[in-house]
């Protein structure tokens, strides 16, 4: 149903809208869209979303098949939704479309894409098993392809495959380019794709500037010795554990040491489990950080954990879809880990990550009673939902613009997040 008398020009507005909100999101243009539109069609704000990752079971040596169960790991995506909106009377004014593109369309558009941007950030910057730190040498920060390289090389490690983006602040990014220019090469389909933002190709990774990552600075207070508690889950004829139960807490060491967003540490003596259920010599990173967990009175709310951890020991058998291992069993159920960051110190935080290893897809939720509703999707996952409708309280007629959403990165071994200190 039109939501304007000129439905044409209003249906071309909302077109540029979508389009202006999708140039802006660098970081959400690497992402596939995993759920079909009849599997989310209805789901409101708040939603919880599910899909299942099997473990890759297991090889026997010879001729005699040794057949197992398919394990299935359950993975939870919370429905989110950012919305911005006009008088009606307002947007009819401007006939032109240029006028329109130029005093409206820029900054409603810029604004929607980068709140949605920051949000989608914020959830996956961190949701990582790896871990690159580069500190300052000499009390200077170093600013050079060294952070990019290490990323991909540590990805490699865990052989995943495809295309790698790397995303990096402005002021890093330009630090490293001066008078390094020649290590970034060219590609054209990749400049297609993130235009201005793309720097080039450097150290296997396509390498793009984005304002909205983080910088972080941890308090005199971080807490450098938390704790996690693993449960034993199976054990073998002599009781002696071959796996832990799945676990996403830690906790303070106590006292007034604080958990920080963004503060990563590593497990002693735990390494990553490769996607093909090989055992790797990666050590595993913990990183704390927030994620949405729900809806509250029409706002999100959110809370902060790691990534779940399923600890295997030794050759995994018996283990349940492990992305952990150990070569022993836990001397103690509760671990101190060891902190990658300092205490006092400032980080530009940055990921290099599989291109689609974030999941990013639009929903469309129930129109509103009496209001006229237009339903615009644009090439890749952005859709905008336009609904106007009469405010009797103050006499004018709104137009209000929702960009419904969900974003997960369901494996964290597909990322790498870096730190830079300065």
């Amino acid at each position: 149903m039109a939501i304007a008398p000129n439905s044409l020009t209003t249906r071309k507005k909302l077109d540029l809208l979508a389009t202006a909100v999708r140039d802006n999101m660098p970081y959400i243009r690497a992402s596939k869209q995993e759920f079909p539109q009849s599997e989310l069609k209805g789901k409101k704000f708040g939603a919880s979303v599910h899909t299942y990752l099997a473990d890759p079971g297991t090889v026997a040596d010879g001729i005699v098949a040794d057949p197992d169960s398919i394990t299935e790991v359950e993975l939870t995506a919370i429905m989110a939704n950012k919305n911005t909106s006009v008088e009606t009377d307002l947007w009819e004014n401007f006939t032109s479309v240029e006028d329109y593109s130029r005093e409206v369309l820029k900054p409603k558009g810029l604004k929607l894409a980068r709140s949605i941007e920051k949000d989608v950030i914020d959830q996956n910057v961190y949701a990582s098993f790896q871990a690159v730190v580069q500190p300052k040498v000499g009390g200077v920060s170093v600013f050079d392809t060294g952070i990019i390289g290490d990323a991909s090389a540590a990805l490699g490690e865990l052989a995943v495959a495809g295309k790698l983006v790397c995303f990096q602040s402005p002021s890093l990014l330009g630090k490293i380019s001066r008078g390094l220019q020649r290590n970034f090469l060219p590609d054209d389909v990749m400049k297609d794709i993130y235009k201005a933002r793309y720097l080039g190709e450097c150290e296997n990774s396509s390498v793009i500037e984005q304002a909205l990552m983080p910088k972080i600075t941890m308090s005199a207070t971080m807490d450098t010795a938390p704790t996690i508690t693993f449960t034993v889950a199976n054990t073998d004829a002599s009781s002696n554990p071959l796996s832990y139960k799945p676990v996403s807490t830690i906790s303070a060491s106590g006292g007034s040491a604080t958990l920080e967003e963004g503060a990563a540490y590593t497990i002693p003596g735990v390494y990553v489990v490769d996607q093909s259920g090989m055992r790797t010599s990666q050590p595993f990173v913990v990183i704390y950080h927030k994620e949405i967990t729900g809806v509250s009175h029409g706002t999100p709310t959110y809370g902060y954990k790691i990534p779940e951890i399923r600890l295997a020991v030794g050759d995994q058998k018996g283990a349940m879809n492990p992305n952990a291992w150990t070569a022993a069993p836990l001397a103690n159920l509760t671990v101190a880990l060891t902190p990658l960051l300092g205490a006092g110190k400032s980080y530009l935080v940055g990921q290099t990550r599989l291109d689609d290893a974030l999941v990013f897809d639009s929903y469309t939720f129930d129109d509103l009673p009496s209001s006229r509703t237009e339903n615009v999707g644009v090439d890749g996952p952005v859709a905008l939902k336009a609904m106007a409708f009469g405010d009797g309280k103050n006499g004018v007629q709104l137009t209000r613009i929702d960009a419904p959403y969900l974003s997960k990165i369901w494996d964290p071994r597909l990322s790498v997040t870096t730190y830079v200190e300065v």
